[in-house]
């Protein structure tokens, strides 16, 4: 390539007084436009420093709050791991334990089976007692006590000859209570309770009726008037008859009193089958005694049906259903004793 000629150019001389004007006025501009563009830089940086520091004092609270948290966090979790360490030792102790008394129920059922058998046998005495005070049940304490009997025999423990001796004792004297048959003396009852309404009620004992004399009529005119009462009375008796009684007359039982003379003897027949569950003599006798006492009174005493449950009713009014049993048999204190000792020597190791 050639290269061009540079041109210079030479400035055009002025005059000396209007040429200071433009030049002191640009000067001034360019002063002004320094100064603008110093401010707005000076504020723009006073405005982005109060941000800066703004930003900056919230930013160290956010991480005074995130350390608090992390703080709390941290202690919870702490807490958390020494509560599950305690729980961890608990149930290892537990365990152990656990462990211990199994093996324990183990060592015992290998070294002293028996002893079971004897804890059985003072069970079944303590319910036989509940059997005779509680339900006055003489056959089944009878038979309670002789289970015990039983068991204490199948340990052929020598030791054990007083209790079985006290057993005997304890049998015998049962069976020599006298028995009560309550099922039958409640189903006589019962019996006799269905044939009240068969039963027929008295009729009014009605007295003679006194018979007047027969009147005539006289011959004499002067008794005309008696004469004329007397065809009266004759004419009148074909339609009135008047009879003339001096006792008096007992009135019958109206329809709802002899329904309630009925129940009422039922309800004291089933007041006395009660009385014989609960061995209550006085309520028995005296229930019995009410039922004749309103059979004689309100019912036909020559009628067979009354007359039977009168008899039945003199039958059942002579059982005797209350006995004085004993108050505790002997071979429930051994026997408690002998199974506290032995088992104060199984856990003391002897």
């Amino acid at each position: 390539m050639t290269e061009q000629p540079e041109t210079v150019v030479t400035p055009t001389p002025t005059a000396t007084t209007s040429g200071s004007r433009p030049h002191r006025s640009g000067a001034v501009l360019g002063a002004v436009a320094i100064l603008l563009a110093l401010g707005l830089t000076g504020g723009l940086y006073l405005h982005g420093h109060k941000n800066a520091v703004t930003q900056q004092a919230e930013l160290a609270q956010l991480k005074l709050q995130l350390n608090s948290i992390m703080t709390q966090v941290e202690q919870k979790e702490s807490r958390n791991s020494n509560q599950l360490t305690t729980l961890t030792d608990t149930q290892q102790r537990l365990n152990g334990e656990m462990q211990e008394l199994q093996s324990q129920v183990l060592d015992l059922n290998h070294k002293r089976p028996n002893d079971w058998m004897l804890a059985e046998s003072e069970y079944l005495v303590r319910m036989a007692g509940r059997k005779l005070w509680l339900e006055h049940d003489l056959l089944s304490a009878i038979t309670l006590l002789g289970n015990a009997d039983e068991r204490i025999k199948t340990l052929n423990d020598p030791s054990l000859m007083p209790i079985r001796q006290a057993l005997a004792e304890d049998i015998t004297q049962l069976k020599g209570l006298p028995r009560v048959d309550r099922e039958g003396l409640t189903l006589k009852l019962a019996a006799l309770e269905d044939q009240i309404d068969q039963l027929p009620l008295s009729a009014v004992n009605m007295p003679d009726a006194k018979i007047a004399p027969e009147q005539t009529v006289s011959s004499d005119p002067t008794d005309w008037q008696t004469n004329l009462k007397t065809n009266w009375v004759k004419f009148t008796e074909n339609f009135i008859t008047i009879r003339r009684r001096d006792s008096a007359v007992e009135a019958l039982l109206s329809p709802q009193q002899e329904i309630f003379l009925r129940e009422n003897l039922k309800t004291k027949l089933l007041q006395a089958q009660v009385a014989i569950y609960r061995e209550q003599q006085g309520l028995y006798e005296d229930s019995i005694a009410k039922a004749q006492r309103w059979l004689n009174q309100y019912f036909v005493v020559d009628n067979s049906a009354t007359h039977y449950m009168q008899g039945e009713l003199d039958k059942l009014k002579g059982e005797q259903i209350q006995f004085d049993y004993p108050d505790q048999f002997k071979t429930q204190a051994m026997l408690e004793q002998v199974v506290s000792e032995r088992l104060q020597r199984i856990l003391t190791g002897n």
